[in-house]
C-alpha cells in the first residue's frame, strides 16, 4: 500500500471523528426535545415526522436555536402528528391528534392554512396561527377564522402571541395576523371555512410570506394536512313511537337513553295520544354550530349517545343558519286552529333531544361529532304544541337546509374577524336565509315524514251488545287489539262466585305488536258461567265489566229451528196458516233477537217478523194471520232464522162449500161453467150434452154471436166485455147477442167437466135455446148469492 493511499484513509477517519464529536457536543449543549406521548420510532430529518401504527406518533427532531432580528433567541419546539392527513367535514368539529411542546417559557404554534393549491397554483385563501400544546386540538371548522373560534387563535385580542412575518427579502412586514395583507387570506373570511385542503405545521412563530401570498414557517417541527369534505344530507326521516318518560323511568324521571326509547317503543307512525313520537334526522355540516350553542347555553359538549337540552336545537333554528324544522297539522277542521310544534317554548319534560352516530352518511376519520339527532315529542295536552293534538289529527314533518340558487351564505361586511352568526341575510331583507355550505348553484334540500295521533284504547275481540266479555269454555283467554305500547303495565282481576265461594285470578295484560291477551282463570268453567272483570294500571282502575263463558265466542247467541217445526201442512183454500209452526230455539248463552221469515213458493206468500229468545230457551211462532189464498195445489215453503232454514210442503185443497163460476174466456183456454154440463138432459148439443163440441163465437160489435163447433164452454162466448155474466143492459152475453137471441144454434156438444174446486151442480129443469137468458140469470143469481161475494 502506498503512502498516498494511507494518508487518504487517515483523512477519512479524522473527518468522521470530527462529525461524531460535533453531534455529541450539540446534544450535550442544546436543550433536549420534549418526550412524546407515545411511540419510540426515530423521526426522519428535515422536519418531517412519521406516524407509527396504532395511532402512535414518532418524535420530531428539535429545531436549532435561532436569533431574532433584535438578537433575542427563540426557544426550541418539538412536535409530531398522528396522521399524515386528517379528514373531516366542513362545518363540523375535527380532532387533530398530535404531540407538541416548547422549551422554556415559549409557546409552540400550529399553522393552519396559508398553503398553495396544487391544482390552481393560488393560495387556499385562509391562514390562522393558534397556540397549541399537549396531545390534541379540536377545531370547530364552523367557527375557525371567526370571532367565536374555539381555539387560541392569534387573531383574537385576548390571546398573546409572539409572531414574526418576513418577506422573501428577510424584512419584517408584520408581527400579528391582522397586519398581513389580504392576499394571504388573513384579511377576514367572506364565509365559513369551505371544503378544501389546509396545511398543518408545528412551528416556533416565525414565517416567510411569499409573493404569491403563501405563508411558510421558517422552522417546522412537524407537518400534516387537514382535508375538509362537503357536508352531506340524508333525505329520509325516521319515525317511531315510545311511551312517556314516567312509564319508561318508572315515574322517577331522569335521563333516558335512545336505546331505552327504542326498546320501549314501536316502529310505527301512529302515536297514541299521551305517548311520544320520535323523529330522527341525519346530516353533516350542522354540528359545529350546534356545538357552539350547546357550549354557550349550558357548557355541554355534544357527543354521540348523549341527551342535551332541546333549546340548543331551537337556538340553531333561530340563528339564520339556513336550518329549519317544521311540524304542523295537515287536517284541521273548518274554523279550527291548526296544531303546530313549538320547540322554542317547549318544556324540557315535553321534548328531549338525543344525539347519535349516523347510519347512512360517510364521515371523515377525524370528525368528532354525531351526525344524527332525534326529537322525542310528548303528545299529551298542554305539551309542546300550539293547539293540543287530538286523536285523528295528522301531521307533516320537514327538516330542511335552506338554499336559493344564485345566493350564498355570507358574513356581514366590515368585521375582522367576522362575527360567526351574523350573516348578511340578517340585516338585508333582499337576501334570504342560506345554509353556509351550499354553493350558489345549490337549492333547498329536505327530509320529510308524517305521523298521526290516535286514541288510547283496548278493543276486546268478543263482547256482547251490553259490553260483557265472552270467553269460550276450555279457552279462558281474553284477547283483543290495542294502541297501548307494550311497556305499559296493565293487570286484570277476575272474580267468580260459585258454590264453594269466590274464586279470584290476577293476571298481567300481555301486549305484543298491537295485540293483547289476559288469562281469565275460567278454563274449567261451564258455558253460562259469569264472573266480574276489572282492569288496573298500577293501582288505578281503568275498566270494569262482566265475563260470560260461552260455547262459541264468535256466535254466542244462535237461534235455530228445532224439532216441532212444521214441515208438511194441508189447508183448505183461503184458510189461515195457524197450524204452521216455527219452533225457534236459542242454542247460545245470550238472549238475542233475529228475523224469522216464511217464504211460500218463491215469493207467492212472504211473512217476516222479529223473534226474541232468551239463552237456551225455545219459542213457537205460528202464522194465524196469514191465509192460504192459493189455487189448490202443492207449494214448497221455507222457514229461516239466523242463517238456519227448514223446508216444507204446503198442500192447498179446494173448499167443498164453494161453487166457482169463472168469467167467460175466449178461445180454447176459456174455463168451464161453474155448474157444469147438464148431461143427457141438456139441450146444448145434438146429443143433449153440454157443449163439449160447442164453440162459442165472440160477440161482435153488432151483438151477433157465433157458435162454431167443438171445445166450447156450453156456448158461453165472451169478448172480454162481460161483467159476471151480465151485459151493461142487464142481459147475459152467454151465448147470445145483445138482444137476447142467439143468431145461431150450437152444433154438436159433449159432456162438460166440473171445476176442480166445486162439484157439478145439476139444475132441475132443461134449458132450451130460447131459455138461455133466463137460465143464465138463475145460475148467476145462485152463484152470486151463495158464494161469489
Amino acid at each position: 500500500m502506498t503512502l498516498r493511499t494511507r494518508l487518504s484513509q487517515l483523512r477519512v477517519v479524522f473527518v468522521a471523528l470530527a462529525v461524531l464529536l460535533s453531534f455529541v457536543g450539540a446534544a450535550a449543549a442544546g436543550p433536549a426535545a420534549a418526550a412524546l406521548e407515545r411511540g419510540d420510532a426515530t423521526a426522519t430529518g428535515g422536519g418531517d415526522t412519521t406516524a407509527t401504527e396504532g395511532g402512535e406518533v414518532a418524535p420530531a427532531i428539535a429545531t436549532d436555536d435561532g436569533a431574532e432580528s433584535d438578537g433575542a433567541a427563540r426557544q426550541e419546539i418539538s412536535g409530531a402528528f398522528s396522521r399524515p392527513t386528517y379528514t373531516g367535514t366542513a362545518g363540523d368539529p375535527v380532532e387533530i391528534r398530535h404531540a407538541i411542546s416548547a422549551s422554556g417559557n415559549d409557546s409552540a404554534y400550529l399553522l393552519i392554512g396559508g398553503n398553495r393549491l396544487t391544482d390552481s397554483g393560488g393560495t387556499v385563501g385562509f391562514v390562522d396561527v393558534v397556540k397549541a400544546s399537549g396531545g390534541s386540538t379540536t377545531i370547530n371548522t364552523r367557527l375557525l377564522g371567526t370571532n367565536e373560534s374555539d381555539v387560541d387563535s392569534c387573531s383574537a385580542s385576548g390571546v398573546d402571541c409572539d409572531l414574526e412575518f418576513k418577506n422573501e427579502g428577510g424584512d419584517v412586514i408584520a408581527e400579528n395576523l391582522s397586519e398581513l395583507s389580504g392576499a394571504t387570506g388573513a384579511g377576514g373570511l367572506a364565509r365559513p371555512l369551505v371544503p378544501q385542503r389546509y396545511r398543518l405545521a408545528v412551528t416556533n412563530g416565525t414565517f416567510i410570506v411569499r409573493d404569491s401570498g403563501a405563508v411558510d414557517p421558517v422552522k417546522v417541527a412537524a407537518e400534516s394536512d387537514l382535508v375538509l369534505r362537503e357536508p352531506t344530507f340524508d333525505d329520509d326521516a325516521e319515525v317511531f313511537t315510545t311511551a312517556d318518560s314516567e312509564v319508561i323511568g318508572d315515574g322517577e324521571g331522569g335521563t333516558e337513553s335512545l336505546g331505552a326509547l327504542r326498546e320501549n317503543g314501536l316502529d310505527r307512525a301512529a302515536v297514541t295520544k299521551g305517548d311520544r313520537v320520535v323523529l330522527g334526522f341525519e346530516s353533516t355540516g350542522i354540528w359545529g354550530a350546534l356545538s357552539y350553542f350547546a357550549e354557550r347555553r349550558s357548557g355541554e359538549s355534544i357527543e354521540p349517545g348523549s341527551q342535551i337540552d332541546h333549546r340548543v336545537l331551537a337556538d340553531l333554528l333561530d340563528a339564520e343558519e339556513g336550518v329549519s324544522l317544521r311540524i304542523r297539522q295537515t287536517n284541521p277542521g273548518r274554523n279550527e286552529r291548526r296544531a303546530e310544534f313549538d320547540l322554542a317554548n317547549a318544556d324540557p319534560e315535553d321534548v328531549a333531544l338525543y344525539l347519535a352516530e349516523g347510519e347512512s352518511l360517510e364521515r371523515g376519520d377525524s370528525d368528532r361529532a354525531p351526525s344524527r339527532f332525534y326529537l322525542a315529542i310528548d303528545t299529551s295536552d298542554g305539551g309542546p304544541f300550539i293547539g293540543d293534538p287530538e286523536p285523528g289529527d295528522e301531521f307533516a314533518v320537514e327538516f330542511a337546509l335552506e338554499g336559493t340558487e344564485g345566493e350564498r351564505y355570507a358574513f356581514r361586511d366590515g368585521q375582522e374577524p367576522p362575527a360567526a352568526f351574523e350573516p348578511r341575510s340578517e340585516t338585508d331583507d333582499r337576501v334570504s336565509e342560506q345554509y353556509p355550505y351550499h354553493g350558489s348553484a345549490d337549492g333547498r334540500v329536505s327530509a320529510e315524514a308524517s305521523f298521526s295521533v290516535r286514541e288510547r284504547y283496548l278493543r276486546y275481540d268478543h263482547v256482547t251488545a251490553d259490553g260483557d266479555l265472552l270467553v269460550e269454555a276450555g279457552n279462558e283467554t281474553v284477547t283483543g287489539t290495542t294502541s297501548i305500547l307494550p311497556v305499559t303495565e296493565l293487570s286484570a282481576t277476575i272474580v267468580r262466585d260459585d258454590d264453594e265461594g269466590p274464586s279470584r285470578t290476577e293476571s298481567e295484560l300481555a301486549i305484543d305488536d298491537g295485540n293483547f291477551s289476559v288469562d281469565s282463570g275460567l278454563a274449567d268453567a261451564a258455558p253460562g258461567t259469569k264472573a266480574s272483570y276489572r282492569l288496573y294500571r298500577g293501582q288505578s282502575l281503568q275498566d270494569s265489566r262482566s265475563i260470560l263463558v260461552v260455547d262459541d265466542a264468535e256466535e254466542p247467541a244462535q237461534l235455530r229451528l228445532a224439532n216441532g217445526t212444521t214441515t208438511n201442512l194441508t189447508v183448505t183454500r183461503g184458510e189461515s196458516l195457524s197450524n204452521l209452526t216455527a219452533a225457534v230455539r236459542n242454542v247460545g248463552q245470550l238472549q238475542t233477537r233475529e228475523r224469522l221469515s216464511l217464504d211460500i213458493d218463491d215469493g207467492r206468500i212472504v211473512e217476516e217478523r222479529h223473534v226474541t229468545v232468551g239463552p237456551e230457551a225455545s219459542k213457537n211462532e205460528t202464522f194465524a194471520e196469514t191465509n192460504a189464498g192459493l189455487e189448490p195445489d202443492e207449494y214448497p215453503y221455507e222457514l229461516a232464522i239466523d242463517g238456519h232454514s227448514v223446508n216444507g210442503t204446503l198442500t192447498v185443497e179446494a173448499d167443498p162449500s164453494v161453487t166457482r163460476v169463472d168469467e167467460p174466456g175466449d178461445g180454447e183456454n176459456a174455463s168451464e161453467a161453474a155448474n157444469g154440463a147438464s148431461g143427457e138432459d141438456g139441450e146444448g148439443g145434438e146429443d143433449g150434452e153440454g157443449g163439449e163440441d160447442e164453440e162459442g163465437g165472440a160477440n161482435g160489435p153488432d151483438g151477433d154471436a157465433e157458435a162454431s163447433g167443438d171445445e166450447s164452454d156450453g156456448g158461453d162466448a165472451d169478448d172480454g166485455e162481460s161483467n159476471d155474466g151480465e151485459s151493461d143492459d142487464g142481459e147475459s152475453n152467454d151465448g147470445e147477442s145483445n138482444d137476447g137471441e142467439s143468431n145461431e144454434e150450437p152444433s154438436g156438444g159433449g159432456e162438460e167437466d166440473a171445476p176442480d174446486d166445486a162439484p157439478a151442480t145439476v139444475l132441475p129443469f132443461g134449458i132450451g135455446t130460447r131459455e138461455t137468458f133466463g137460465g143464465t140469470v138463475l145460475v148467476g143469481a145462485a152463484y152470486l148469492l151463495g158464494h161469489w161475494v
